[in-house]
């Protein structure tokens, strides 16, 4: 057990230093970016699904924030959603990342190919409301 603990405390801690520090991105690109594609991505993902029954829904304070907040989101597989990374706004948030985010890494993140059931498409949904109101926040936030 305490093995366990202490490969978690690494690995958050692991994630901490290797995390990108988006404070010098071209903001308003990657806005453009967002309004002209990744919006239609995300909502065309998202078309019928019911938003009431999703939990809670984050913002974030500034637009470095929130994009650390998208990466993390759209990036990075969740159990029970494990096929979000694949999805096109997920690609095209990447490219938007690294094309206006000078250094953002380009590594690739660990890709989920399983089957989505009923559950896991809820997971998913869930996942991807989220990261559609962060990109709003975004928007909203200052720099």
């Amino acid at each position: 057990m305490v093995l366990l603990r202490s490969l978690f405390i690494l690995q958050v801690l692991v994630r901490m230093v290797l995390t990108y520090n988006f404070s010098n991105c071209n903001f308003a690109s990657i806005t453009d970016i967002y309004c002209n594609i990744i919006f239609h991505d995300l909502t065309g993902d998202l078309k019928g699904a019911k938003f009431a029954k999703f939990e809670q829904i984050e913002d974030c304070e500034s637009k470095p924030a929130c994009l650390l907040k998208i990466e993390n989101y759209t990036l990075n597989p969740i159990p029970g959603c494990p096929s979000l990374p694949e999805k096109i706004f997920a690609w095209r948030t990447r490219a938007a990342l690294i094309g206006h985010c000078p250094g953002y890494p380009e590594t690739e993140r660990n890709d989920g190919t399983q089957e989505m059931a009923q559950e896991v498409q809820n997971i998913c949904l869930n996942q991807t409301s989220q990261i559609l109101r962060l990109w709003y926040s975004f928007m909203q936030s200052p720099e």
